[in-house]
């Protein structure tokens, strides 16, 4: 039982268990199909694109066959216009997890047959006034714009935009409280400044007012008070 149940797992996981592999130094890996190999570098083909690895940062490299092998081998197997399966190469590319192949396999099936409901919802397609029509233009054609990344209406641009222009208001007039606050408690601070070397200055002349300066014969100067008493001839 154990066997078998392996068995289909290894049927149905192909990509998990077969691809090429590169295990990063310290943890990480890729899987998909190595393209190119040198002393430098190594590419490998996700399925989703190429990506090059430099070999200082790979530990080891595991190879296998990979999902990308095995959906080209299940493509040259099938008939241009067996639409059944390359639906099913398209679901099997999905569940595999290579999502480009997928799409390639889908984009064959609305080749063969444009009104194909699986490949056209697969493919982003949505079904309206009687035709297929991509996302975009289903949206834009019921009056939907894109704005900031979402599909809004015009009535709801505007009601965000209010909101928005509300909201910087709001911002604007509480920065300019804080500015206020700011400007006012720096003009107290250099108004108590001022006081202080006023009050200096003054403590300075009045120092100088309770004294004298003589200048006379000998050396130095001599400061005399001024409330000594001078005998006057």
């Amino acid at each position: 039982m154990k066997k078998i149940l392996i068995l289909s797992i290894l049927l149905l996981c192909p990509a998990a268990l077969f691809a090429d592999e590169i295990f990063l130094k310290g943890a990480g890996s890729f899987s998909g199909r190595i393209t190119q190999e040198t002393d430098a570098m190594v590419m490998i083909n996700t399925g989703d694109g190429e990506i090059g690895v430099p070999r200082d940062r790979i530990a080891r490299v595991v190879k296998g066959r990979s999902a990308l092998d095995e959906y080209e081998d299940r493509a040259k197997k099938l008939k241009p216009d067996n639409v059944q399966g390359w639906k099913e190469l398209g679901r099997w590319a999905a569940h595999a997890g290579i999502s480009t192949q997928s799409r390639q396999a889908y984009e064959h099936v609305v080749r063969v047959s444009p009104n194909d409901m699986e490949a056209r919802q697969a493919l982003g397609f949505v079904f309206q006034d009687q035709k297929w029509m991509t996302e975009e233009e289903s949206y834009r054609s019921r009056g939907y714009v894109r704005y900031q990344g979402e599909w809004m209406t015009q009535n709801e641009v505007q009601m965000h935009e209010a909101h928005q222009a509300n909201e910087q208001a709001i911002r604007d007039a509480e920065q300019r409280a804080v500015d206020a606050e700011v400007a006012q408690v720096k003009a107290e601070q250099e108004a108590e400044a001022e006081r202080e070397r006023a009050e200096e200055a003054e403590d300075e002349a009045r120092r100088w007012s309770n004294s004298l300066y003589w200048g006379g014969w000998g050396y130095g100067t001599t400061s005399w008070p001024t409330n000594y008493n001078v005998v006057r001839y």
